[in-house]
Order: structure tokens, then sequence, then C-alpha cells
């Protein structure tokens, strides 16, 4: 059975009445330097362990018509060169293969670099899908999507998946636009350093300057060389998970891609290796909607499926404070 989620990071969940009020019955399609309408919210998804299924009908947001053959196969060309440019490597063909209202939410080509791996992972498992489908329809906001199903294998997980890309018209041709509403991903808030009211940092969690998270008590201490606690904070990890060792941070992403289901992370530390993917400190993720996957106030129990959530504060803190070399100390 198929997972219906929409292709837009979406950080903010967008009223469905906003932009035109057309009824999706044009065949034409929007320009790229005119207002961005906003897709319709879709349903709320977590953190599956295996591929989900659904078997519920389109969003209501989206017409029943679709768009004459010739545009569909231009849409299908556009996106099946964009996710082989991922795929392949090709960094700079993937951002020109974009139309300008996703180029301009990423806000500039260097940034678009540091998030091609994940997505040559993600975006770029479509260049080798199996069964694969294509259909173009209009959604009650005059944005034309293109609805793609198929079989993939993300970061080596085989999984049914559907999603829905906006395309556009440009000078240069239809282009596909997966990133409008990028811009709006969430800054980092301040946050109280909260270091002098936690608890001790556990013995035997090594010495000098490293990062010690207990994964029974779920917190993160972050230690100074002197021995000095700079932060502490409750996290949620997954029990067990990885198993207690010392560890070495060896990459950070501003932005990182779960290969699933368009969810999103801030500020990503890798230390450790799963069996298909990294493991590592980040902020807690949202899905293609925007939606956290879970609270805040829920941090300090085990949510997730490997790595180690924080706020987003926190998160930021980390990102700048773990550099590569960071010892990261992983007690059981």
């Amino acid at each position: 059975m198929l997972t219906r989620v929409l292709a837009v990071l979406v950080v903010a969940i967008l009223a469905a009445g906003c932009g035109d009020d057309g009824a999706g019955s044009s065949s034409s399609l929007p320009s790229a330097t005119g207002p961005t309408p906003t897709v319709g919210t879709p349903p709320t998804m977590g953190t599956p362990s295996s591929p989900t299924t659904s078997s519920a009908a389109p969003p209501s947001t989206v017409a029943s018509t679709t768009a004459p053959a010739d545009l569909q196969g231009a849409a299908q060309a556009a996106f099946e060169e964009w996710v082989g440019m991922l795929a392949a490597g090709d960094h700079q063909g993937a951002w020109e293969a974009m139309a300008p209202t996703s180029r301009a939410a990423v806000g500039e080509n260097l940034f678009f670099d540091s998030m091609v791996y994940e997505m040559a992972e993600g975006w770029g498992s479509w260049s080798t899908g199996e069964d694969t489908t294509y259909r173009l329809e209009t959604d009650e906001n005059g944005r034309v999507l293109l609805w793609v199903s198929g079989t993939i294998s993300p970061e080596g997980m085989t999984e049914t998946r559907e999603v829905a890309v906006p395309v556009v018209e440009t000078d240069s041709g239809l282009l596909v636009s997966p990133f409008e509403e990028f811009g709006n991903v969430a800054e980092a808030v301040d946050e109280e350093i909260s270091g002098s009211a936690a608890p001790a940092v556990p013995a035997d969690s090594g010495e000098g300057r490293r990062v010690v998270y207990s994964n029974s008590d779920q917190r993160v201490w972050l230690m100074a060389e002197d021995g000095s606690v700079v932060d502490s904070y409750l996290v949620s990890g997954k029990a067990g998970v990885p198993a207690p060792g010392t560890y070495e941070v060896y990459s950070r992403s501003e932005v990182a891609y779960a290969g699933h289901d368009d969810i999103t992370m801030r500020y990503m530390v890798r230390f450790a290796h799963g069996e298909n993917l990294p493991i590592g400190f980040h902020s807690i993720p949202n899905d293609g909607n925007g939606a956290p996957l879970q609270s805040e106030e829920q941090l300090g129990e085990y949510h997730s499926a490997g790595c180690v959530r924080q706020s987003l504060g926190h998160a930021a803190f980390l990102y700048d404070w773990a550099v590569e070399g960071t010892t990261v100390v992983v007690l059981a």
C-alpha cells in the first residue's frame, strides 16, 4: 500500500484558503515569477520503522482533472532530469534544473551543495525507482503538482511511496520546484544554559572536552576541558542505540534528510553509523508539512529511530560546539 506525502518543505501549517481561489480545472501552469499558492495540508506523519500504507483518497485540495498529456510528459521529463542529476552527483546541474522559486527559497548554491548528499540518497533514489507512474493534477489554489508513485530504496530501505512535486513554467521551460517554502525553516531560538542545575555527569564517562550521552537517562552533558559542565539537557533517542562506547564527530550538516516521508531535521552532528543510516544529534525532526514529530515536553523519552533528538536551540548550540573530531561518549 502507499504512503501519500507532499514533497514541499513547509515548516508551518499553512491555511488551505490562502492563494488563488481557482477550482483547478485549468491546464495552464503557474508562472515562476507570480505569487506562490499554498499546497493544502497533508496528514501529519511520524517516523515509520517500515513502509506505511494508506488506502485513503487523494487530499481534497487536489482536483480530479488531469493536465494534457504533453504537459504531463514535460513535467515527467523535468522531474527525471532533476533526480537523475542528484543521483549522479551533478550538483550544479540539479541547481539549475530547479525553478527560480525553489532556488530563491533555498537561498544560495553553496547552501544547496550542503544538502546534496542527503538529497542524493533521498530524491536521487527516484532515478532507479521501479514501477514508477506519473500523473499531473491541479490543486484548488492553482498549483500544478506532479504526483510520482513507485518503489524506491533510499539509504537501502525499500519502500513504496508517492510524492507530489510542484512544477512551474519558466523561460527555460517546465521545471520542478520542490523547495518553494524552504526559506521558512525555523532558525534556532535562544535557550537558557541549564548545566548548573543538571545532575552530575556520570562517573567513568571519560575526561576532557567531550559530549556525554546517557541512553538510560536520555540526557546529554557537554563537558569542557577542565571538567566543568558547559550544558546538560534531556533528549530523545532509541533504547540501546548506539552501543555504549567512545565515538568521534565525523561530519555535520545544517539541514539533513531522513530519506523517507520528506522528514527533515536541523543541525545534524554525526558520530556513529547505524545499519543503513548515520547516527547523530539533531533537532526534533519535522514532517513534510513542517509539523514536529514530537514535542519538546516529550524530550527525556524514547521517540527516535536511532538518532538523538534535541530542542532546536540546544541542537544549534551543539552544532557549533561539537566540531569534527569532538569525542562523544555513549553510556548504557
